[in-house]
């Protein structure tokens, strides 16, 4: 039987989907703006390997050795599509930058990444949701709730 905390992972899904919908609507000029930039793409980041991590305990799929492990993980067990592989690790390579290397941001980097590849991040809840969906039904969230 396996343990997937449905309302956990979708309540992540929810929040990683509106910083997506708002990072579109700023620039990233201000100091203040490059802080907001950060943050939403380390949260955004933290998000997408958060439900990985979830999912891959959940549904008792091998260990992840790297943070971009997690990403092969979920395309090798048809969570995600194959095609937007390297849509997904071009966002987890930023994670560095923004929690070690946080002296040196590229804030160009970070905004062209983000905007780049923001379609596919745009799918990437719905390609969790279809998978819970086809695997655990859509009522039945396997919860203690």
């Amino acid at each position: 039987m396996y343990f997937v905390d449905r309302k956990q992972i979708e309540e992540t899904l929810q929040y990683m989907d509106r910083l997506l919908d708002e990072v579109g609507k700023h620039s990233f000029d201000a100091f203040s703006d490059k802080l907001y930039l950060e943050r939403t793409v380390h949260i955004v980041i933290e998000s997408m390997l958060d439900v990985g991590n979830m999912m891959i305990d959940g549904f008792i799929m091998r260990d992840p050795g790297s943070f971009e492990d997690i990403i092969d993980i979920l395309i090798d067990e048809n969570v995600l599509p194959e095609n937007e592989d390297v849509d997904y690790k071009a966002i987890v390579q930023l994670r560095k930058m923004v929690v070690k290397d946080y002296l040196q941001v590229d804030h160009h980097l970070l905004a062209d990444t983000i905007q780049t590849h923001k379609n596919t991040l745009d799918q990437f809840s719905a390609h969790i949701r279809n998978y819970l969906d086809n695997e655990l039904g859509v009522a039945n969230a396997f919860t203690n709730d």
